[in-house]
């Protein structure tokens, strides 16, 4: 299971562990690894091409199809209804932001690991749930 923060590197100029994200799609491609993710991904996705071309880092028309080739990648979508109340007691119990743990309860549901991008969530989670790896650990060719 992935976030939008590891897709993100699939594309951004620069990102940090770019080698280990794309790792994971080259590993979705091959059949080893299914993506999963609530349906909350494809906002995110949204979210981060804006932020990308706020800060000057692309343009708004790469921007535009960059996110239509990362909705177009086969990932299994959730609905987040059914994780409302787990998302929220994960955020509430670790001082979180619910967003990021509506991911966390999915992959807990799942009995999968969660690939995030964010350091920041790895790091307050992934005590709790060692399910959460930081996508730096992902082992890149």
């Amino acid at each position: 299971m992935i976030d939008c923060s590891v897709m993100a590197r699939w594309i951004l100029p620069g990102e940090e562990h770019s080698d280990q994200a794309l790792q994971i799609m080259r590993d979705r491609q091959a059949g080893t690894v299914e993506l999963w993710a609530p349906d909350l991904l494809p906002s995110e996705i949204g979210g981060a091409m804006l932020r990308a071309v706020r800060r000057g880092r692309i343009a708004e028309a790469d921007a535009r199809s960059s996110a239509r080739a990362l909705l177009a990648v086969p990932v299994n979508i959730h609905p987040s209804s059914g994780l409302v109340l787990r998302a929220f007691e994960i955020a509430a119990a670790e001082n979180q932001r619910i967003h990021d743990c509506f991911y966390v309860a999915l992959a807990q549901y799942l009995g999968i690991e969660f690939w995030t991008g964010d350091e920041r969530v790895c790091n307050a989670l992934s005590p709790r749930f060692p399910f959460v790896r930081f996508v730096a650990d992902y082992p890149a060719l």
